[in-house]
């Protein structure tokens, strides 16, 4: 007998997709039947500004993203978690989830189960740091985010996770202190050296809103509304590209270095001005054993100084300075009169942006490509401007245009690119957590 499923707390801001995850959680034979599922969803986030200066206390703008990934978490007792996303399961000791090494659990996230550290390993810090008895737990994960291109699909896992298995588990926890839970499991499980503004981008964002961050670690400045004349895309390069990667890794690397030869009293390289840093401490190339024949080290606790790599110091440290100043005139830009003038303004931040990241190392002939095409469309064809997203180094590249322009744009991905992601919705919080009842057959 099939029973017909309810779900709770109807909401008019359940996406369509989040309607049709409900259905199939309350019918699947995956859950046990007569106990609640707890749903939640985190959508993508589409970098417009800002990207690899958050490590450095920059301010970042953020825009989440129509696509999302979904988690549904039931509590269990046969003493398993066990994960399913997909084609693709991993299953392990509740015990051990909950007791054994960081290290230990980090070695079973690799090969074909290294997806588990996005999932598992955020349920492990929240278990340990509550104190919640675990005896079984059963998570279902469903994604449209495009993975590995830079646009928050494993911070969107992350946190749709952490959401769901809080409250199924009865939990209490402020979602802020989710979000940045959900960055330091990546940090200890993924082995990615992560800033916070994906996390806090996925569950704070507003539908159609620029989520203003200052990663300092994680203050929300504002939530500004996109004007109804800009519209933002993504066109996938078709390229990974992967944060815990070692060119990512070693810019960071380097931006600290920056930090520590310039002996900065800031808490944060970002709070410095660009005219104030004196580029002669600055070397643009500098093997690591002759910094740490200066310095004894960095202040970075997830990245280290590798003696036989040679850092680009000086694009490293410099990036966060003008990024952060070129991300305050954007938001700046927003609050006035929308004009061609002021787009044209915004499309030079962004094409100075992309710039930076290739003088960083974090270019890639195919993101350059995409950028070049929507550059030499221009204002004439309704295109303001774009640059890579998120960590570079692939992935996708953000466009920002007129709402009219879209076919435009959908012609650039089908010609340069591997696909077009547009649309907004509504983060995490905002969300919330819905619960679901049914039967399977």
């Amino acid at each position: 007998m099939v029973t017909t499923p309810a779900v709770e707390r109807p909401s008019r801001l359940d996406p369509g997709d989040a309607e049709s995850f409900c259905l199939d959680v309350a019918s699947s034979a995956f859950f046990a039947s007569g106990r609640p599922v707890a749903v939640a969803r985190a959508p993508g986030r589409l970098d417009i500004l800002g990207g690899i200066s958050d490590y450095s206390g920059g301010l970042v703008l953020e825009l989440p993203l129509r696509v999302a990934a979904l988690a549904a978490a039931q509590p269990a007792e046969d003493g398993r978690v066990v994960a399913v996303s997909g084609g693709r399961r991993i299953a392990a000791d509740a015990d051990a989830l909950a007791h054994a090494s960081f290290d230990e659990l980090a070695a079973t996230f690799t090969g074909q189960d290294a997806w588990g550290a996005y999932v598992l390993g955020p349920v492990a810090l929240l278990v340990r740091e509550q104190g919640l008895p675990l005896a079984g737990l059963r998570v279902l994960i469903s994604s449209s985010i495009p993975e590995a291109k830079g646009l928050g699909s494993s911070a969107a896992v992350e946190i749709a996770v952490l959401h769901a298995v809080t409250a199924c588990l009865g939990a209490s926890r402020a979602s802020r202190e989710l979000a940045l839970l959900a960055q330091r499991a990546e940090q200890i499980f993924a082995g990615a050296p992560c800033g916070a503004m994906d996390q806090m981008t996925v569950m704070y964002g507003e539908e159609g809103e620029l989520l203003a961050l200052l990663c300092r670690p994680a203050e929300i400045v504002a939530s500004v509304p996109l004007p109804p004349t800009l519209a933002a895309w993504a066109i996938d390069s078709g390229l990974p590209h992967a944060v815990s990667g070692d060119v990512y890794r070693r810019v960071r690397c380097a931006a600290f270095m920056g930090y520590a030869l310039l002996e900065c009293a800031a808490g944060h390289l970002a709070e410095l001005e660009r005219d104030d840093v004196n580029v002669r401490l600055l070397p643009p190339r500098m093997l690591g054993a002759d910094f740490l024949r200066l310095r004894e080290g960095i202040t970075d606790p997830v990245s280290a100084v590798e003696p036989a790599v040679e850092y680009g110091v000086r694009a490293a440290t410099l990036f966060p300075l003008e990024e952060h100043a070129r991300a305050r005139e954007f938001l700046a830009l927003l609050d006035e009169k929308a004009d061609d003038d002021a787009f044209r303004r915004i499309g030079e931040l962004m094409y100075e942006s992309h710039a930076g990241y290739s003088l960083c190392g974090l270019g890639a002939p195919r993101t350059d490509e995409i950028v070049e095409v929507v550059s030499e469309a221009g204002m004439r064809e309704g295109l303001i401007g774009a640059r890579v997203s998120g960590g570079g180094s692939g992935g996708a590249v953000v466009v920002l245009g007129r709402p009219e322009a879209e076919p435009r744009v959908r012609a650039i991905a089908q010609s340069v690119g591997a696909g077009l992601v547009g649309g907004s919705s509504p983060g995490a919080a905002r969300f919330g957590v819905r619960f679901v009842h049914g039967q399977a057959s």
